[in-house]
């Protein structure tokens, strides 16, 4: 019996992605730069999700450490 396989489903999304830029820019850019287009945007494709949630994680955090630093401020006004 063969273990069950999950399809990687971004890279489903990405490689079509990447490739109908390729293909349809490269008569007016040529390929390198139809190659290189289409890289980025199977790049974002990729790693956008990820690089959208530790934003969201990083400026939660940011946020929490702002206000944590005003209560903190306001208890040691509130002491003297």
């Amino acid at each position: 019996m063969s273990a069950s396989f999950t399809p990687p489903r971004r890279l489903i999304l990405a490689a079509p992605a990447g490739i109908y830029p390729t293909i349809t820019l490269s008569p007016e850019n040529g390929w390198t730069w139809s190659a290189a287009i289409g890289a980025v945007i199977s790049a974002l494709v990729l790693f956008g999700p990820a690089l959208i949630r530790s934003a969201a994680k990083a400026a939660a955090v940011r946020a929490a450490t702002k206000k944590a630093e005003a209560a903190a401020k306001k208890e040691k006004a509130g002491k003297k």
